[in-house]
């Protein structure tokens, strides 16, 4: 993994409430890819107050038994899609972005709205999406700001996000276009 994270550095600022872990046999059916299902059962993925979802059928028994809005129904669709990029395992969603697991290699793949292609890597691997989420939730502030107190505190907070990613893993932010470019240009100005 490109992070070194283990289940305590997200328990250790988050609360329990707020680390989704899959199922391991569950996982290692849609996923594949053992890294990341040893991750994603063990260490987990920050909810980002509710920036990102687990898919339902992916949860483990404790991420299931909390509130709803902590995991996404799958609504019929497969867990696992070819395309052009490979076999892809449903993870779950960012926003409304749904994000998904190359089943060969571990790498995080999302649907794209804003590129020319369907999809778009979104990070080498799980753990680098989970320091990602775990950055951003602790740069945010608990309390709502006011326009120009929200650039003072978010403008530098994105600024540092971005290079402490972008100095272990590139894929974030290697699309101009892409989701964690928008993303961040938008919550460095408050608006998330």
């Amino acid at each position: 993994m490109l992070f070194p994270l283990s289940a305590d550095d997200l328990t250790d600022v988050l609360p329990p409430e707020s680390v989704l872990r899959t199922d391991p046999v569950v996982a290692a059916e849609v996923l594949g890819d053992p890294a990341a299902v040893a991750f994603l059962s063990a260490v987990g993925l920050p909810w980002c107050g509710g920036l990102f979802q687990l898919s339902a059928e992916l949860a483990d028994a404790a991420t299931l038994a909390l509130a709803d809005n902590r995991v996404i129904e799958s609504g019929g669709a497969p867990g696992v899609v070819e395309t052009e990029l490979g076999e892809l395992g449903s993870l779950g969603s960012l926003g409304y972005t749904l994000v998904y697991v190359r089943r060969a290699d571990g790498v995080v793949v999302a649907t794209s709205e804003s590129t020319d292609a369907e999809y778009e890597v979104l990070h080498t691997d799980v753990s680098s999406l989970a320091a990602m989420l775990l950055m951003i939730e602790q740069r945010t502030p608990a309390e709502a700001l006011d326009y120009a107190e929200g650039l003072a505190v978010y403008g530098p907070a994105a600024k540092e996000i971005e290079a402490r990613v972008r100095a272990v893993d590139p894929a974030p932010f290697a699309d101009d276009r892409g989701f964690w470019r928008n993303f961040i240009d938008e919550w460095s100005v408050g608006m998330f």
